[in-house]
């Protein structure tokens, strides 16, 4: 059984925690890698190259960002992270045999990758990180190769300095091996002073890489120290990032000096692996948050369009805040559904409709989305633009510039549409739609034969006005006004005064509808129509609308239901009535 575990053991424990992580970011988070890829314009050139390398940390930041752009497509990017992942314990493997830590402790060098594991579902943590962890590692395995005290010194005066460049402020975990090192093994008394010399001399080299990059770059000393490229928003002390590295820098030291058992060898290795899976689940369980995932999911169907996906979802699972509800509103429009269905889910207010304007980058991007669909192109473009520049570390958004291009084509500003598909015409994913995209600048014709930009073309408006979020009604009504084929934009104005409970507007209103072309009164307008005429009205005799049975009978048991129950014991009327706008109107506005 030794000689089993000692041949297969490691690679089973690989293997474990490779599916493992396989799983975990192919099924539990795939979302948050997209997610992640957006927000990012990896370009090949050699002016990026040079953007990038300007800084410390830069080399392991361009590499990162070329391997982030895969996670476009996130299982590639789930398959290229757990290979990481793997290599990163691999080599944290390779560098503790030089220390001749024992096969014995295999599993406790899976406790960085699982703190790592952790910190990594932050969707501000970047790749970098992990590039510059596995550069560190390898500078590290090199120097334990040499074996002339001579050659490491040139080794460490030589590539302290470099490695801080390339990698970043990893140097210092680097920096602290070589000083623990120095000590492992005992010193002898004629030997302290030079080896204090040594550790004193390593220290203050760590420690002079960003000082002297603090001369030369306009950034503040602590940004140098803690790292440019590992967070999104690097002005933020990442104090995870710090017990990780005061973790890599202590396991090895440690591991070299436990004890190893004399009996039960199994026995104690089997509890050890199981403290690690246990402790490392729960670990990294309580990083995972199912709510952030769920909206990322709805964002990703919303970038591919996958209107009917979104629907399905959320009648899988009510949407839980107002992120997922304002993509899945869309959806419901975009499929000619949000009359009939909007109040079968919970709404969230105006906040779940469209979206006020917040300096962050996922708000503007979400909200353009819902303008750009309607037809408010200039709006659609200005949010656009917001979004990218509120991107926490200042880089541009593929997302983004994509969307840029296709609205001032639309606007017919095709010289600057072609300075953005100029940008995604060196990158991997982009390349072949900015290629026909191209196309169609200067071409009157064919982008008004487009199925989608030839429609928001006739869609958007054709007069300026300031545009004012206190006063969306008059701009999607005066959408309408201009092209009666926009249904969404009547449903959404629909939809605005019926969330702000406005029944006086949803009156005035209604009766442009008829230019909709409706073969039927959406249900949700049925229900608002009965409850205005019950307010005046004693039963449902001369009604001016074509209002179904199921409606009126519907109005009248709620009514009765309703008068009969006290406020605040009126739970089971929203579960029997809570997908019909009365529950929103009278039940979800009850304190």
């Amino acid at each position: 059984m030794n000689i089993f575990l000692q041949k297969y053991g490691k690679a089973g424990l690989l293997f474990f925690f490779g599916i493992a992580f396989l799983l975990f970011w192919m099924i539990g988070y795939p979302s948050l890698l997209a997610y992640r890829e957006q927000f990012q314009l990896f370009m090949f050139g050699s002016d990026y190259w040079w953007e990038r390398v300007a800084v410390p940390g830069g080399v392991a930041d361009y590499i990162g960002e070329f391997l982030t752009q895969f996670y476009y497509v996130p299982w590639i990017g789930a398959c290229m992270l757990t290979f990481l992942f793997l290599s990163l314990q691999c080599l944290l493997w390779r560098l503790l045999k030089f220390w001749e830590v024992s096969d014995f402790y295999i599993p406790l060098t899976f406790l960085p990758v699982i703190v790592l594991w952790r910190y990594y579902t932050d969707e501000n943590v970047m790749l970098s990180l992990v590039v510059a962890l596995l550069m560190v590692l390898a500078v590290a395995i090199l120097y334990s190769m040499c074996s002339n005290r001579w050659y490491r010194m040139a080794y460490v005066v030589m590539f302290l300095p470099f490695l801080y460049w390339v990698a970043g402020p990893v140097h210092f975990i680097f920096a602290g091996w070589i000083v623990l090192n120095t000590f492992r093994k005992g010193v002898r008394k004629e030997d302290i002073w030079s080896r204090l010399g040594v550790m004193c001399g390593i220290v203050l080299l760590a420690v002079a890489c960003p000082l002297l990059a603090c001369v030369e770059l306009q950034y503040p000393l602590s940004c140098l120290v803690w790292g440019l490229n590992y967070h999104r928003l690097f002005t933020l002390t990442p104090w995870m990032g710090i017990v990780l590295a005061i973790l890599l820098v202590l396991l090895p030291c440690i591991l070299s000096v436990l004890p190893l058992p004399r009996k039960n060898r199994i026995l104690y290795g089997g509890i050890q692996f199981l403290i690690v899976l246990a402790g490392g689940y729960m670990w990294v369980l309580a990083g995972y948050d199912v709510s952030k995932e769920d909206a990322l999911e709805y964002d990703y169907l919303v970038r591919h369009e996958d209107w009917q996906s979104i629907i399905e979802k959320a009648e899988h699972k009510m949407p839980q805040s107002s992120f997922s509800m304002t993509y899945l509103n869309l959806a419901l429009g975009m499929t000619g559904q949000l009359g009939d269905r909007m109040f079968e889910f919970r709404q969230r207010g105006m906040e779940g409709l469209i979206p006020q304007f917040r300096s962050d980058p996922a708000t503007p991007m979400r909200a353009g989305e819902v303008f750009y669909r309607l037809g408010m192109i200039n709006t659609a473009q200005r949010f656009a633009f917001e979004a990218m520049e509120a991107n926490l570390n200042y880089r541009k958004s593929a997302r983004c510039v994509k969307r840029l291009a296709e609205t001032n084509l639309i606007n017919g500003q095709y010289e600057v549409a072609a300075k953005y598909l100029r940008m995604l015409r060196r990158t991997v994913f982009y390349k072949e739609w900015a290629e026909y995209t191209m196309t169609y600048l200067h071409d009157e014709d064919k982008i008004n034969a487009h199925p989608e930009w030839g429609w928001l073309r006739r869609a958007r408006y054709t007069e300026d006005f300031l545009f004012s979020d206190q006063e969306m009604d008059m701009m999607l009504g005066l959408l309408f006004q201009h092209n009666y084929n926009n249904r969404l934009a009547f449903e959404y104005l629909m939809a605005y005064v019926m969330l702000r409970r406005d029944m006086d507007k949803f009156m005035a209103y209604y009766p442009i509808g008829r230019h909709a072309k409706y073969d039927h009164i959406p249900r949700h307008y049925q229900e608002a129509l009965v409850y205005v005429w019950t307010q005046q009205h004693q039963d449902f005799k001369g009604m001016p609308w074509s209002i179904s049975p199921e409606v009126k009978k519907g109005m009248a048991d709620f009514a009765r239901a309703y008068m009969s129950s006290r406020p605040g014991m009126r739970q089971s009327l929203k579960m029997r009535y809570g997908n019909t706008y009365w529950s929103y109107l009278l039940l979800d506005g009850e304190q």
